[in-house]
């Protein structure tokens, strides 16, 4: 991906308090309210925790969308079967190349998708996702229509048999 030149520099102070593994490097970076710093990596997402960072690799986070009338960049992680999204709102007045970023990591993770109805329209996705950087193991997540309940053995049967659809799917490639 090739990112324009950012309009301010990431403060050396932060880059220092960044966990980076040897080799990597910020690519993009927004700054947040309060002097709030939110840094992308080719390998992750660095979100501010105190005075260190939380590091969410990119295969980590299921989506992210900007919200223009409010300023405010809205990160969903990937959660475990039934459990609840977990959502992270970040205000920012410039997402910029954080977004640009944020969009085609998390897009480069998703190396399959398989969709499968359980009652009429509504359904269920089953999404296998790597390291963007190819590297890994994929590992396997669920979304699950509004609606539906994860307990349901129809919603149970559906999902394993679409895991087991995109697996052989996958080792077919």
């Amino acid at each position: 991906m090739r990112l324009r030149p950012h309009r301010f520099a990431l403060p050396s102070d932060v880059a220092a308090r960044l966990p980076l593994a040897r080799g990597e490097r910020p690519l993009a970076w927004a700054l947040g309210a309060g002097e709030t710093w939110y840094v992308g990596t080719a390998r992750a997402l660095h979100l501010p925790e105190g005075d260190t960072f939380r590091t969410v690799a990119w295969e980590e986070i299921e989506r992210a969308d900007w919200h223009s009338e409010t300023d405010v960049l809205a990160i969903v992680e990937v959660s475990g079967w039934g459990e609840p999204e977990r959502r992270i709102e970040i205000p920012v007045e410039q997402p910029g190349q954080l977004l640009e970023l944020l969009r085609e990591r998390v897009t480069k993770s998703v190396v399959i998708n398989v969709y499968a109805a359980v009652r009429g329209r509504r359904g269920l996705s089953v999404i296998g996702r790597r390291s963007p950087s190819g590297d890994g193991q994929v590992t396997w997540a669920y979304v699950l229509a509004a609606g539906l309940d994860p307990d349901d053995p129809d919603v149970l049967h559906v999902a394993s048999r679409t895991l087991a659809e995109a697996e052989a799917e996958l080792a077919g490639l």
